[in-house]
């Protein structure tokens, strides 16, 4: 398993891995603050990201910071 960067999809549940698709190792061009962009998170080995607790809380940081967090990018729109 690798970390990699995952794109959230508009309008999907930033909770779910299913939300998200792998754009590689570059992190993804996220402007704004206010909703989760992209998440840097293990692979499960069948595409989807691993949302551990330490990514939940870097999450939950920058929703409520709207700042970007080492794991997690942030943009304006949903």
């Amino acid at each position: 398993m690798a970390f990699t960067w995952y794109l959230k999809s508009f309008g999907s549940d930033p909770n779910s891995p299913a939300s998200y698709s792998s754009v590689g190792s570059t992190p993804p061009s996220c402007p704004g603050t206010t909703k989760i962009c992209a998440i840097f998170a293990d692979d499960n080995g069948l595409g989807d990201p691993i949302i551990d607790s330490n990514l939940q809380s870097q999450m939950t940081t920058a929703l409520n910071t709207s700042a970007d967090q080492p794991r997690v990018l942030l943009r304006s729109t949903n």
